[in-house]
């Protein structure tokens, strides 16, 4: 008790001496401002590497030193030890090793679940992205086969590297391709995606370069895009470089969801239409439906001829991926166990497993987080037809499509036709 007295009158007693003494009070203040400056440079630096280093926010420098510059250091090597023989087309590393690369770079911000994400201007513009390794995955990769494991990753002891043969190669590809799109795949497909690789095409074969192969067709965005290439619902493949692949630019419906739309009704509306269409095609397109488990504002695309795309393929699965998702869960106890993002299941309590069957759908989703703007979190987005334009059949039917999934394309296409074309009159 008396510590504490005596502590206080201290205090008090210095406080006093600063307020009266002119040089001791500038000389405080002075040292307040040295002490705060560097606390504050401190706090602000730590806070931007956590930011960077969770891929929250990105630099052109923290691209360019952590990424292009490691990645052309290990293609220089590679060409100096004759191992130019790479997989898939490597015109992208003659782009993203050029001296003026850092000029043409735009930084994509959020991407966390992507090593990087960027847009490279030049020859057409393109957007890059890295794969995920396998160790920086939330998910264990499933592995194709446990031979595979055994003789195509490892040295046997006491003898060379070992391949499979190009047959055996084809089968690998083919068997996890199907496992991927839950059904055969096409052998055109693992053609294709064979042909493009530069892999069984001399007498000596590189590990490295078999790795690198796996890690592209591993990763879910990639083999997404380029399975379905043919339907033109995703953003095509340009290219490859080591394990960084291009992609398709397509110009976002907004770049910033928090905004608001600086779009006209009109334009709006016609936007709508074309996303509805897409939604509709997501359905018949493919031999079964296919689900958009992540929807944004940012994932809707346009390209040059008007053309709707969904742009981020992290989370878009055939209908029997996603159902084998839920069979594979092996406990829930309420449905969020059994939902898979934007894709909400429902859990079966007497059992405590995941009933095998969407509960919402595409458009569901799409006319309440695009159309409304509504989401989970606790800031609310601008909506695409939130509007005092909208008409009240529009209103009302946006209310009713985004509980009930007994709304169709169709229905939904007629009513925001119908508040189009009032706008002619």
């Amino acid at each position: 008790m008396k510590f504490t007295f005596f502590f206080s009158c201290c205090v008090a007693r210095f406080i006093e001496d600063i307020l009266t003494n002119r040089r001791r009070r500038r000389k405080c203040i002075f040292w307040s401002i040295i002490v705060g400056s560097l606390a504050t440079v401190f706090i602000v630096t730590a806070l931007r590497d956590a930011l960077l280093a969770s891929r929250f926010i990105c630099t052109v420098e923290d691209i360019v030193s952590n990424h292009i510059t490691k990645l052309c250091e290990v293609t220089d090597k590679e060409k100096e030890l004759d191992h130019s023989h790479t997989p898939f087309r490597q015109d992208l590393c003659e782009e993203l090793c050029a001296p003026d690369v850092s000029s043409r770079i735009t930084c994509h911000t959020f991407h966390l679940n992507k090593p990087t994400v960027f847009t490279l201007d030049g020859e057409g513009k393109k957007v890059i992205k890295s794969v995920i390794k396998l160790e920086d995955r939330e998910e264990p990769v499933v592995e194709t086969s446990t031979e595979e494991n055994e003789v195509y990753w490892n040295l046997k002891p006491g003898s060379h590297q070992y391949f499979p043969t190009k047959d055996d190669f084809l089968s690998m590809v083919t068997v996890y391709i199907s496992n991927f799109v839950g059904d055969n795949v096409s052998k055109n497909i693992v053609n294709k995606l064979f042909n493009q690789s530069n892999l069984y095409q001399t007498d000596t074969e590189s590990l490295s370069n078999h790795k690198k192969f796996w890690m592209l067709i591993e990763d879910h965005e990639f083999l997404t895009s380029f399975v379905f290439e043919d339907f033109k619902l995703f953003p095509s493949i340009l290219g490859t470089c080591g394990t960084y692949y291009a992609m398709q630019y397509l110009e976002p419906l907004t770049k910033n969801a928090l905004q608001p739309f600086k779009l006209t009704w009109r334009k709006r509306l016609w936007k709508a239409i074309d996303i509805v269409r897409y939604i509709g095609q997501l359905e018949t397109l493919w031999k079964e439906p296919l689900h958009l488990c992540d929807v944004k504002h940012d994932h809707f695309g346009w390209n040059d001829e008007e053309k709707v795309m969904f742009l981020d393929l992290d989370s878009v699965l055939p209908e029997s991926s996603l159902l084998k998702t839920m069979e594979n869960t092996p406990h829930c106890s309420d449905n969020d166990d059994c939902s898979y993002f934007d894709c909400k299941g429902r859990c079966h309590h007497r059992i405590s497993k995941c009933e095998l069957e969407r509960t919402n759908t595409n458009l569901q989703v799409v006319c309440d987080k695009i159309f409304l703007g509504n989401t989970d979190s606790l800031i609310s987005l601008y909506g695409l037809l939130v509007s005092r334009e909208a008409n009240e059949e529009l209103v009302e039917a946006l209310e009713l499509c985004k509980t009930n999934r007994g709304m169709t394309v169709d229905g939904m296409l007629d009513v925001i036709m119908k508040a189009s074309n009032t706008l002619m009159y």
